[in-house]
């Protein structure tokens, strides 16, 4: 993992996992960190998937958060990996940053929630795994996700809405413990999993809402 990875995963990751990724700055101890994608949330199935038979133009407006609170530099590094994701999907004619020919706005709220207890037990686990370098313990450290979806249709109709959970689970160290994820090749890959998956279904359960082809 190189440093540049580190102030990539610093911009996108919870406090406490910033934390141990101070730790894995020192060399040769980076090779301890693995990234597990949470299992629950999962890929759209082919029979879930929903495309709509009349394609429409949206304009995105997309904002990644920290505990609610807008984060810029985050929201300029995932925009355009969300901007790829919700074409991958088929479901609108046209994906763009400015208004839409016909007025339909697609809102996304990516927002990163720190849980205080994860946080002071990561800190404590942190502490006694950067001394030993990983070799005694470790840390288990888990990312939150709440991903808000809002479409304002074109026709003045009520807004529809949907939240997805999500979350990415990092491993530093030798510890012993089951995590309910899926292992990813490094944590550039974990995020943009993570972040696919999300958009994925929450676009999947916005044009699946009979209110959407109305």
């Amino acid at each position: 993992m190189t440093r540049r990875h580190i102030k990539l995963h610093v911009a996108l990751l919870a406090r406490f996992a910033a934390l141990v990724l101070a730790w894995i700055s020192v060399e040769g101890a980076a090779e301890a960190a693995k990234w597990y994608v949470d299992n629950t949330l999962g890929e759209v199935k082919a029979e879930e998937k929903k495309v709509p038979a009349q394609l429409r133009p949206i304009q995105l407006l997309f904002e990644f958060q920290r505990d609610g609170t807008p984060n810029p530099k985050a929201t300029k590094v995932v925009k355009p990996w969300a901007i790829e994701d919700i074409k991958q999907t088929g479901a609108f004619s046209e994906i763009s940053e400015t208004p839409s020919t016909d007025g339909a706005i697609l809102s996304i709220k990516f927002n990163n929630i720190v849980k205080q207890e994860e946080l002071d037990k990561a800190k404590h686990d942190g502490f006694r795994a950067g001394l030993s370098f990983g070799l005694a313990g470790g840390v288990v450290a888990t990312d939150h996700y709440v991903v808000t979806f809002t479409y304002i249709a074109p026709n003045g109709a009520p807004p529809i809405t949907s939240v997805v959970n999500h979350a990415l689970h990092m491993k530093f160290g030798t510890k012993a413990v089951e995590i309910p994820g899926t292992e990813a090749k490094n944590g550039d890959e974990a995020v943009k999993t993570v972040v696919r998956q999300a958009l994925a279904r929450g676009v999947n359960n916005i044009v699946t809402d009979p209110a959407f082809s109305k």
